[in-house]
């Protein structure tokens, strides 16, 4: 009878079929994510394009290019992200591609690309980031990276990197506008956010029971944590300090702060790690007068309203010129606004788009991070967890000091916000932590 049983259901499961797939039903609606975003930067540029192309007709290709590269990054993105190869969150490669698109526009209409043939760095950053967006798309999975951050030696690489770039500032670095760069105006210190938050994720797991250790509520750690500690975490952070770089030492201090929080589930190092990140920009003000004047500009801008304070003013000026709505696309003056490319490129978003633009800027952002945090939640293991985490404290302490000092509710520290800024190591280093978050996310389903 058992057999005769068998035999039955055997012969059940060949009569049925197999439910039919929709991948061909849901690739669709990525192209016309597509299609909608290549439209909606298409009507942003052309105004900027004619205007620039009417001045001068010889810039046509080289204001052309970065669209190009938008266009091909895009393509490739969606295709790489079809549901047949990736089962990760489209929401935020959907985002990624959106910010990215309007970084371009802003920028060609700061004519940051009108020189970009014969500058042939203007490019690399761009290209590279790219690059390594779609790498990490098309060939990594949270697999690979949980095997990459399981190996043991990985931290010693990542400490040894940290210290080389601090080393190269050190011995080959200069002094300018306050910060240390190597010749030819390169700041590589952006690439110690990546570093930092894959240490993290990777030396911080073993580690758990000793930091989750507490003493009246606070938290306890043992001594061989605390000295662990210090060596792969205190000396990188303490040569960030000797080159006075007030930013990254408050994104490093926040993210690892926020880590630990996440790892021991206790949320007491947060308000330890902003009292350490308080401390650090004092050091920082003891060391540099440059990061004080900072300081004494954030109090009162009108003590030297032709010198020092004359970015700020002119920050604040150009935002109360774009009122509620803003005065159009390519109808304000940013050019009045010093270094507005890069470090104050939000208050040239604020004139032109108005507080409604900022408004949608920022809620763009904010499911931007969102998507992030998403998937550091619905992360199995602990080390994509961390690593998702970090980076989502990286891009939001970054986006939250930039907007802040521009508006003057925080002092200025010269991040660059995500995306919208003129390219370097900053526009790399976002790019690559987009893609690993992108890889972070895709992860097999469960049978």
């Amino acid at each position: 009878m058992a057999k005769a049983k068998q035999k039955q259901t055997k012969k059940t499961t060949r009569g049925t079929k197999a439910p039919a797939l929709t991948v061909r039903a849901t690739f669709p609606t990525g192209f016309l994510w597509f299609l909608l975003l290549a439209a909606f930067l298409t009507l942003m540029s052309l105004p900027i394009l004619t205007d620039r192309v009417a001045e001068n007709p010889t810039l046509s290709s080289a204001l052309l290019a970065p669209l190009a590269i938008w266009g091909v990054t895009a393509l490739l993105a969606f295709w790489f992200s079809r549901p047949t190869r990736f089962n990760g969150d489209r929401s935020f490669i959907v985002l990624t591609l959106l910010l990215f698109g309007l970084g371009v526009v802003e920028q060609l209409r700061l004519q940051s690309f009108q020189l970009t043939w014969e500058v042939w760095r203007a490019y690399i950053p761009m290209l590279s980031g790219a690059v390594g967006f779609l790498f990490c798309l098309r060939f990594l999975t949270a697999r690979h990276l949980e095997r990459l951050l399981s190996w043991r030696l990985l931290k010693w690489g990542l400490w040894i990197s940290m210290m080389g770039i601090l080393g190269a500032l050190f011995c080959f670095g200069r002094s300018y506008r306050g910060g240390m760069f190597l010749p030819g105006q390169i700041n590589p210190t952006e690439l110690i956010k990546i570093a930092a938050v894959l240490l993290g994720a990777t030396a911080l797991p073993p580690l758990k029971e000793h930091l989750s250790r507490h003493l009246c509520g606070l938290p306890f750690p043992t001594l061989s944590a605390l000295i662990q500690l210090a060596f792969f975490w205190g000396i990188p952070l303490v040569g960030v300090i000797c080159v006075r770089d007030l930013g990254l030492v408050l994104i490093l201090c926040l993210t690892f702060v926020a880590m630990l929080a996440s790892l021991t589930r206790n949320p007491l190092w947060l308000p330890l790690g902003i009292g350490g990140a308080v401390g650090a920009g004092f050091a920082i003000c003891q060391v540099s007068a440059h990061t004080a004047a900072r300081f004494a500009i954030w109090q009162n801008p009108f003590y030297d309203p032709l010198g020092k304070g004359y970015q700020i003013l002119q920050s604040i000026c150009a935002m109360n010129a774009g009122g509620l709505f803003g005065a159009g696309l390519n109808r304000g003056m940013p050019g009045s606004v010093p270094i507005v490319t890069s470090d104050f490129v939000y208050a040239a978003i604020a004139e032109e788009w108005g507080l409604a633009g900022c408004a949608l800027l920022l809620l763009i952002y904010f499911l931007w991070l969102r998507a992030i945090f998403r998937n550091a939640s619905t992360a199995t293991a602990p080390t994509l967890r961390l690593a998702s985490l970090g980076i989502g404290a990286v891009l939001s302490v970054q986006i939250i000091l930039n907007v802040g000092g521009v508006t003057k509710a925080l002092p200025m520290t010269g991040i660059t916000l995500p995306f919208l800024s003129h390219g370097g190591f900053s526009l790399l280093t976002v790019f690559l932590l987009c893609g690993l978050v992108a890889a972070l996310s895709n992860r097999p389903q469960q049978k």
